[in-house]
């Protein structure tokens, strides 16, 4: 006697049928868009790269004798099936900002990725990530906006210990995204991709000034003042260490471009040292002031930091919302320090603030340890995000496209009730 195990069983099976459908879309638009399927072969290229670089890196921090070329095989770099699914589903959306998951609230879906701890969770959405910046580029301008910098991806955590974990592996994808930039500007673009870390002031500076003064501290050998800029201790590229002392370089913002700039350690062969990076450094950013003047492509926010969105103004950067722009110092905000521009100083040619046109906002926001957005925080969380969902939708032919959103999880009961 079966009856009564059917229909459970047939509802299983139609949304098997459902996601089996949702993949087919996801192909078919690598088959018609040649966008789609050059951010794919990128975001696959720079997932490979991210790969090879942590393992490499984490050898060399345990003082393992290895060489890139031979952690460069398959088994380092390939996907697990559920990972390459779940780039698969999102493609649609994102090739498409008028597709129905970014349009239609009622019928979008918010894909949860639900794997066991230590399953490849992460890799799965930095793919996603990776495809978003790149389509993102090929796109340029749209709806009257720029998709050629300014923010793509907001990664949100509610707590701080995962957050720099995390962001090693986050900041070697965009290292692997980084060189492959330029190795192609043409094709994506002069603004370089970068990463940025915003979370409590107890960990990074506010702004410029507060980093200066950390780095300072430091250098004189005074005890540690709690927020610093040296949040990467080794470099995520390469493995060598990154010491506060030497490697952290800050351009104050008042005879300066306003700038904390971290290098790679090593004094041979990063491509992010400081002898082969032209002042750029490693493609990072953890100063909250300098996260509003130059949007990173990427953000590993605390969820309390959106809290911040009542009281600064500066966070519309982060949402394009900027229509001018100080050659030196980045965004401007109406209250800005930068006026109508500034005279030469030293090598800095004179500027003059410039009208722009507004960036396009995010269009990938990733929850991660979707489990704990419960209880009281999970009321808080949800009434910031009305107000970041607001704030990143804009208009094509006259449809409001929102962000597309995932989380992923690998604990979560009760999973509907929470999406």
């Amino acid at each position: 006697e079966v009856v009564g195990y059917d229909i459970p069983a047939t509802e299983a099976m139609d949304r098997c049928n459902a996601i089996l459908e949702r993949l087919r879309e996801g192909a078919a638009v690598l088959a018609a868009d040649d966008r789609a399927l050059a951010a794919f072969r990128f975001a696959n290229r720079a997932m490979a790269s991210q790969r090879i670089h942590s393992i490499y890196a984490l050898a060399k921090r345990r003082g393992d004798e290895v060489t890139l070329d031979a952690l460069n095989v398959r088994k380092n770099r390939s996907w697990r099936p559920f990972q390459l699914a779940f780039v698969l589903l999102s493609i649609p959306a994102l090739a498409d900002p008028t597709h129905r998951d970014r349009t239609q609230p009622l019928e979008a879906f918010a894909d949860l990725l639900w794997f066991p701890t230590g399953g490849g969770k992460t890799e799965a959405y930095l793919g996603v990530a990776a495809f978003t910046m790149g389509i993102r580029r090929l796109q340029g301008k749209m709806g009257g906006l720029d998709g050629g910098r300014g923010l793509a991806v907001i990664m949100r955590y509610t707590l701080r210990l995962l957050t720099l974990q995390q962001f090693q592996r986050a900041t070697a994808l965009i290292c692997a995204m980084e060189v492959l930039r330029r190795a192609e500007p043409a094709v994506w673009g002069d603004a370089p991709f970068t990463i940025g870390l915003w979370v409590g002031q107890k960990v990074t500076p506010n702004d410029t000034e507060d980093s200066h003064h950390a780095i300072s501290a430091a250098r004189d050998g005074q005890r540690q003042r709690s927020s610093t800029p040296h949040q990467l201790t080794f470099c995520p590229w390469c493995g060598s260490e990154i010491q506060e002392t030497r490697d952290i370089e800050i351009r104050r913002f008042n005879n300066d471009v306003g700038k904390t700039i971290i290098y790679c350690g090593d004094i041979h062969h990063c491509e992010f040292r400081k002898a082969a990076s032209n002042g750029f450094g490693l493609p990072v950013v953890v100063v909250d002031e300098e996260i509003y003047r130059r949007p990173p492509s990427m953000l590993i926010a605390t969820v309390d930091k959106f809290a911040m969105m009542a009281w600064r103004g500066q966070v519309r950067t982060l949402f394009g919302k900027a229509n001018r722009e100080c050659p030196r110092h980045g965004l401007l905000w109406p209250e800005a320090d930068c006026n109508t521009g500034h005279p030469k100083k030293g090598a800095l040619p004179a500027v003059k603030v410039q009208e722009i046109t507004p960036l396009r906002p995010p269009d990938l926001i990733i929850q991660d340890e979707f489990h704990l957005i419960s209880g009281p925080l999970g009321t808080m969380v949800g009434l910031y995000e009305t107000a970041v969902d607001e704030l990143s939708t804009w208009t094509v032919d006259g449809k409001a496209i929102r962000p597309k959103i995932i989380a992923s999880t690998a604990t979560v009961r009760k999973a509907e009730e929470q999406v």
